[in-house]
């Protein structure tokens, strides 16, 4: 409601007696559903509730979540007008949201836990205690401060660069291996970087020529290309390079994956076959790791050459040259360092041409 202000000039008009102004109630905004982002989050409510017809600026969790509301609007609408793939997207935004608040709600609750005396009780001597209470509350609020930040980058976020985030988590859950190289490569001063396993990444490039025949360049360097294209899972007939439906696929024993619509994706055997297929070399009848595995000649894995492959039953990558390999795994295809899998006894090295 907004309030006339007078003009400074005196009228001459006589003055006319008004009426008090009628008492506006304001109703609260609502806030996330308990199930959703709410629980611990009374405080955040009540100030949404108090600023919510003033003008003081948003508070970082009141950015989060109106960030989110008009997210989920626009979804809401475009599922009502039957866009394809809308329906995915909201669901997706949603478990965003959830995943969001329940970090914030985490990271709310250790803060209580901080400030309560009892949590340093037993922690002498008293000057002691509160020294180590100040840094890990300074700790906490920083990393919340931080996800509030995060959260609305999320929130906004369009609907491929959600997909991988989602994939950079995958890797970091399912692989975490792999995650771990992709960060301590990725850390300042790092001699190697790797790519992050993501869509959309800078091609990586050998740190030399490789000196592979011209067949084996050509397949290595569409490898190299491909960097970035998200994991499809071995049911998937996507697993080749071909545009994902949207679907999800699931192996039986394995966990499922979407095949991103419009986009390309690799499962670890699918990169291996529609890269060699670029050095004239079919493996279509043996598109799986343990079916390589079993049927491809066997080398010593200290006599690996550029376009070999290292094998295990259930993965495998090509050894490009330059104590370097590339691979598709759950965070997508990336470049990595060769030596772990040479180094682990369940690889074999096995040249398919």
């Amino acid at each position: 409601m907004s309030t006339k202000i007078s003009n400074s000039r005196h009228s001459t008009v006589p003055a006319r007696t008004t009426k008090p102004a009628p008492t506006v109630t304001t109703a609260t905004r609502p806030g996330f559903l308990r199930d959703e982002m709410s629980t611990g989050r009374g405080r955040a409510h009540r100030s949404s509730a108090q600023h919510s017809v003033g003008q003081a600026p948003a508070t970082p969790e009141q950015q989060v979540q109106r960030a989110f509301d008009a997210q989920i609007a626009n979804l809401q609408r475009a599922v009502a007008n039957g866009v394809p793939g809308a329906q995915e997207e909201l669901a997706n935004v949603l478990r965003d949201r959830a995943g969001v608040g329940a970090a914030m709600s985490d990271l709310e609750q250790k803060i209580a836990a901080n400030e309560n005396p009892a949590t340093w009780a037993n922690v002498k001597p008293e000057s002691l205690a509160k020294a180590e209470q100040a840094e890990a509350r300074a700790q906490l609020k920083k990393q919340l401060n931080d996800l509030k930040t995060f959260g609305v980058k999320v929130a906004k976020m369009t609907p491929k660069e959600r997909q991988d985030l989602q994939n950079f988590f995958r890797l970091a859950k399912e692989d975490p291996e792999a995650f771990k190289r992709f960060v301590d490569a990725n850390k300042p001063g790092a001699q190697a970087p790797t790519q992050p396993p993501v869509q959309g990444s800078t091609p990586v490039t050998p740190s030399a020529s490789t000196g592979a025949p011209a067949n084996i360049q050509a397949a290595i360097d569409f490898g190299l290309s491909q960097q970035g294209a998200p994991y499809v899972g071995g049911a998937s007939p996507f697993r080749f390079g071909k545009p994902g439906d949207g679907n999800t696929y699931q192996m039986e024993g394995q966990k499922a994956y979407v095949s991103p619509k419009g986009v390309v994706g690799y499962d670890c055997s699918g990169l291996m076959v529609t890269m060699l297929k670029k050095a004239g070399i079919d493996l279509s009848g043996m598109a799986s790791s343990r079916a390589m595995k079993a049927r491809l000649p066997q080398v010593p894995k200290d006599q690996l050459q550029p376009g070999d492959l290292l094998v295990k039953n259930g993965h495998v990558a090509m050894y490009i040259g330059n104590g370097q390999m590339i691979e598709s795994v759950p965070g997508g295809v990336h470049v990595t360092s060769a030596s772990t899998y040479i180094n682990d006894p369940a690889y074999s090295g096995h040249r398919p041409g």
